[in-house]
């Protein structure tokens, strides 16, 4: 199939804080790994006060279902450098709400902000997608993303039986895992650049466990390919819309496996 036709497109995010309001289980996943953050805080080596620390949250959305996390990092960090100024810089793709992203962080809805409860901290954001470098080499203090990194760079081809690469068999597995493979070796050198020597990251993502877990006991993709096979059926959707509904996702590792 010729390249062009593989290209993923981003969709515009839904606006007026939506994500974060529909969106409970990612809250759930960065509430849990709240402790690692402030163990990775805790871990990294000495700075002088001059110096400004720099956490960066990668794949942010509009910022709320990481909000607690963060006002508990910067907490960590006061606590443990009193005089350091703090960065908080948000990534995600250009189209993402970053409106919402900054009446939320500015405190410009009911949720209270930490930048009313904490002086000298700083907001950016980047509209920098992590396959490329974010930030100045050797700048990162720590690197936070959940539930974002298993969306690939691109898609290396449709499935033919299923709409996600998780229950792909043979080449069209295997096609996946590689990129999927590229595509994180890609993440983690970009990752390199940015992180001050000592630094750390704490990256959160989907994964299969051995008993082929990846949701919960209903597996939600599993779902919709059934009602995506319906449509089909019933000639709502034609065969050829159906094969390119793949999604550009993981949720790994993933292995190659015999064909169906």
């Amino acid at each position: 199939m010729a390249e062009s036709t593989l290209q993923a497109v981003n969709v515009a995010m839904r606006g007026g804080g939506y994500y974060s309001a529909v969106t409970k289980g990612a809250k759930d996943v960065i509430d849990g790994a709240t402790p690692l953050v402030l163990d990775a805080i805790r871990h990294l080596p000495d700075a002088a006060a001059t110096t400004p620390f720099t956490l960066t949250d990668m794949g942010c959305a509009d910022g709320g279902t990481s909000l607690d996390m963060v006002r508990q990092a910067i907490t960590a960090v006061r606590d443990r450098w009193p005089h350091r100024s703090i960065c908080i810089v948000y990534t995600d793709q250009p189209r993402n709400d970053y409106n919402s992203l900054f009446h939320l962080i500015h405190g410009l809805t009911p949720l209270p902000s930490y930048l009313d409860e904490i002086k000298d901290v700083h907001v950016l954001a980047s509209a920098t997608s992590f396959y490329r470098q974010i930030l100045p080499a050797g700048t990162l203090d720590l690197g936070f993303s959940a539930t974002a990194m298993h969306w690939l760079s691109r898609k290396p081809c449709d499935l033919t039986h299923h709409i996600h690469a998780l229950c792909a068999a043979g080449a069209e597995l295997a096609a996946f895992a590689e990129q999927g493979q590229r595509d994180w070796e890609t993440i983690l050198l970009q990752r390199a650049h940015e992180l001050k020597p000592g630094g750390r990251l704490v990256l959160v993502n989907f994964c299969k466990d051995e008993a082929g877990q990846y949701t919960s006991r209903v597996h939600m993709f599993d779902t919709a390919n059934a009602l995506w096979r319906r449509f089909t059926t019933e000639g709502v959707l034609s065969v050829e819309e159906y094969v390119r509904m793949t999604h550009h996702s993981i949720t790994g590792p993933l292995r190659s496996s015999p064909g169906p």
